[in-house]
Parts: C-alpha cells; structure tokens; sequence
C-alpha cells in the first residue's frame, strides 16, 4: 500500500471550509486549491448547514470556536440530517485537551486536526477521508446493484420463461456483484489501514501481525474461506479506534495509571461502533468489540463470558495476547515464544483464554513467527511523521530539550548513528540546589536549572549551527540534571567537551551556584540504558 494521492480521488472533490476567522480559511484554501478542487467557504455554522444541503461537499474542515453555533452542534446536526450524515467532517481547532477530542469524535468527526496545523498533515489526511467516503460511495452503490439483480431474478422466476438461460445470467451476475463488494470492502479496510498507519505505526503493524498469526489458526482449524476472511479483516483493524487516543496515553513509554486503563478501555467499543453504522459483516464487528473479553467474565467492555464469547472472538483474543508478548511496546521489552507459551497456558489454567485455540496457536508458530512478517513498508513520509510524534512527545514543554526516555525509543527505532568508536554521555547538574533552597526557595531553583538548560543549549547550537562539528549532540533532562548525548570523537569530542566546560564555568560565574560536569565514553554495544544507569550513578 502507498500513501493516497489526489489523483485516486474523484475529481474535482468539494471541499466546504468553515471558519469565522477569514485568514483561516484563505489558509485552507490556499492549500487545496492548487489540486483543483472545488472549494466552498462558510463563515459561521448557519451558512455552512445551508451549504452542505445545497452543494452536498465531499468532506467539510469545520472551526470548533465560533459565535451563534459552535463545531461541535454544527457536526451533530449534519450527522442528524440524512441529506448530510454521510459527509466526512474534519475538526480544525485550536483545542488540544483529550476532552475536547473525544467530544469531537463523539459528535461524529472522523478526524481531529490542532492548529497551528502542518499543511502536509492536513493534506494527506484530507485525501485519505475522501478516499475512504469513495470506497463507502463504490460499496453503496454495488449494494444497490445487487438488490436490482435479485429483483430481476425473482421476477424472472415468476414468469418462467427461459428459466434456465436466465438462471445462469442472473447468478453470473450476483457472482459479479458479490465480488465487487468483497473487493470494496477489501479495499476499505486497506484504505483505514493505511490512515491508522499514518497516525500510529506501531498499531498497525501489532493488527497486521495478529490478523496473519489468527488466519494461520483459523486454517489449522480447518475454517472456510469467509470465516478466515471475516478473521482476518476484523483482526487487521481490531484497534483502529486508537487512532482517537490522545498520544500522552497511547506512546506513555511507562505503565499505565488509572485514568490512562480507563481511556485506553474506550477503544473496543468505539471501533465497534464505527462499523455497527456501515453495512459490514457482524462477525467483524464483534471481534473489533470483544478482543479484550475474557472467558471468566473478567474482560471488557461486555463482561462476556463461555459461549458468549464466539470462535473467531476466541482466536482474536489469543493471537492478540501472544503478539503484545512478544513484539515490542513502548513501556516494555519483548519476551520469547516459549515465555509467552507459558502465560498463555496459565490463562487458560485461570479460565481466561481458550485451551484449544493456544495449543493451535502453538503448532503454528513452531517454525513461524509473526516479528519476520513484513506486511507494510512505511515510506520516509510515514517514518518522518512517527518521529516527529515521537520527538514531540518526549519533549519537556515550552523548552529544547527532551525527557530521557526519549534517548531509549531512539534507539529502539535505529535513529541513533552510534558509529564503531562508541559515543559518549555527558552529565551537568547544580550540586548545591540544597542550600539554594535553604537561602531562596524553590522558584529561585527553578530559575537557575531553567537557565543552565538554556545555556547548555546556546552552546550545542553555536556548536551544530557553525558546522564545526558533524555528528548528533541531543540534550535530555532528568529531573535537574541535564544529560548530553553524542556520537562525536577525536577532535569534535575534545572540542564538544571544551565547550561544555566553559559552559559550566560561566554557569558558575553568573550564578554562583556550585555546577560540575562528568563525561563517560561507552562501546558501541553498550546500550543507552545501561550507559545511563552508569552515568546517573556516578
């Protein structure tokens, strides 16, 4: 699969921008209109109702913040109205809480875009909406077609003329109109796939994997092809309501608390949801509804339980399981086949998950596993974005520098250039915050740390922006320390720590605060983490 261009797209698709600020809407249209789209503008909620029955655009970027009628009853409203429900709505705002996001998807939105917006985000997100409401359009349509063809077939039953040559034609066509809806649908959830690999790549590679670990049980088990199918769909895009999790919860690189459960627990019934509105197979729904049910009753979101719980379901949840053990997560490390064999094995000694699904899951990944499977190659565009989520993520607010964790995902992710000479770790901390406390309080320490960061930064930018010096220099905060990564040697290091020594004799100087530096070099093979531990220990 590769990204949606705007030639996949009917063209000219209409697109209606809806803001009450003007230079909001010449920024959209500015952005569109060089694809030839059609393009309509609305300044309040009023006349944005009024044009979308009219005109009928094929996707409304909606304003939340405006006076009469805000985004949110703008969206309700076009979702009550069988004229508009079906037009995809993008929310377009300037705000950021997970409260607010979630009132937007519940409203109806299919996405949720924060200003100040990135033009190429806003842009492929577009396209892929509009490829989705294409597919949605095509399969409405076929649905139709069919419904014409069994028509004519019991019409042509009633009059028995040229039964059999008709028979024969009218069943060639159903064949045909079955296909075309299986290649539809296909062909949709192909297309959610690729949207949920643009807002999370890691989910969609855990679905993609569970999808191909179920199918490989469910054809142990001798299944028929639309029973593998149902399966496999349905385990392809089992999270893709996560795509409405705000990113503090779905990339925390630690466990989850209580609020965090609780959010992260919405995502079953949403996705479930989502598919109930649209003509879709109902075996599919209830694996994306129930993966997280559990035999003894102990699951969510239903508390289902035994027989309540049907066959695919039971695989789903299984093949889930397995792949969370042993494919990486953010907050842990992966476990081997035979460790997770044996977790699995005590949840079906505790009446969670289902004995003979785990001992097919266990045939077949003897000599198989799901973490050699490539099913999707991200382009350098989705890689870039996931970084930047990421990078946006670890970075403390309204500051240069970033959480340490953020040292671990990049090397997890092999954005570290850790070179055969190694690299080194510098540590910078104040040793007397103390007596600091003691003689001025706490917002004195946090002026002073505030400002050793800033300076440490002026330094590792004059060093980066002079092109001195060609290799990473990262800056990272723990707590009050500062932390320094780099991969430079020979002469860049010695001048990187020349630089750094200054550094903290001005901070001396200008503060008068007791600062000291330490710089540990590390092998190659010596892991960021353990590099850390030893650092932070000295």
């Amino acid at each position: 699969m590769c990204p949606a261009h705007s030639h996949d797209i009917r063209v000219p698709a209409t697109i209606l921008i809806v803001d009450d600020e003007l230079i909001n809407r010449k920024l959209l249209t500015a952005l569109f209109e060089i694809d030839n789209y059609f393009l309509l503008e609305a300044e309040n909620g009023i006349e944005a109702l009024r044009l979308a029955v009219e005109e009928r655009p094929d996707i409304i970027l909606l304003d939340i913040i405006m006076p009469q009628m805000d985004g949110y009853a703008v969206c309700e409203a076009l979702k009550s109205n069988p004229q508009t429900s079906s037009i995809p709505i993008v929310l377009v705002t300037a705000h950021k809480s997970s409260e607010h996001e979630s009132k937007g998807f519940l409203c109806g939105a299919v996405d949720y875009i924060h200003k100040p917006f990135n033009p190429a985000i806003v842009k492929a997100r577009v396209v892929t909406h509009l490829k989705v409401k294409l597919n949605q359009d095509t399969l409405d349509n076929s649905n139709a077609k069919l419904q014409l063809v069994n028509k004519l077939l019991e019409q042509e039953i009633e009059q028995r003329s040229k039964v059999e040559k008709d028979l024969v034609i009218a069943r060639d066509e159903v064949e045909s109109a079955n296909r075309l809806k299986e290649a539809v649908i296909k062909d949709l959830f192909l297309a959610m796939c690729e949207m949920l690999s643009s807002r999370d790549l890691y989910t969609f590679e855990h679905g993609m994997r569970v999808a191909s670990i179920s199918r490989l049980i469910g054809e142990e088990m001798g299944l028929g092809h639309d029973e593998l199918d149902a399966l496999e769909l349905g385990c392809m895009l089992h999270d893709i309501s996560k795509v409405a999790i705000p990113d503090d919860v779905l990339l925390k690189p630690g466990l989850f608390d209580a609020q965090d459960r609780e959010i992260m627990r919405l995502h079953p019934a949403m996705g479930a949801r989502i598919f109930s509105r649209q003509s879709c197979d109902q075996r599919i729904i209830d694996i994306i509804h129930y993966h997280h049910e559990r035999l003894d009753g102990s699951g969510y979101p239903a508390g289902l339980k035994s027989d309540e719980i049907s066959l695919l379901v039971r695989i789903a949840m299984v093949a889930d399981t397995y792949e969370a053990m042993v494919a990486k997560r953010p907050y842990k490390k992966p476990i081997s086949r035979a460790s997770a064999l044996r977790l699995l094995k005590k949840d079906v000694g505790a009446g969670l998950l289902d004995r003979f699904v785990v001992e097919v899951l266990a045939q077949v990944t003897e000599d198989w596993s799901p973490l050699n499977q490539i099913p999707y190659t991200s382009d350098e565009g989705t890689k870039l974005l996931e970084l930047f989520r990421q990078k946006t993520y670890f970075r403390e607010p309204l500051s240069d520098f970033y959480n340490y964790r953020y040292l671990f995902f990049l090397e997890r992710s092999g954005f570290l250039d850790c070179l055969d000479h190694g690299y080194s770790l510098f540590k910078i901390e104040v040793t007397n915050l103390n007596q600091i406390n003691k003689d001025f309080g706490y917002l004195k320490i946090d002026q002073i740390i505030d400002n050793v960061g800033s300076k440490i930064n002026e330094v590792l930018l004059s060093i980066t922006h002079g092109h001195e010096i060609r290799c990473q220099l990262i800056l990272m905060r723990k707590g009050s320390t500062y932390l320094v990564y780099t991969n430079c040697h020979g002469k860049a290091l010695v001048k990187v720590d020349k630089q750094l020594e200054n550094c903290v004799g001005a901070i001396r100087i200008e503060h008068g605060v007791l600062c000291k530096k330490v710089h540990n070099k590390f092998l190659a093979d010596v892991s960021v983490e353990e590099a850390l531990y030893k650092l932070l220990a000295i």
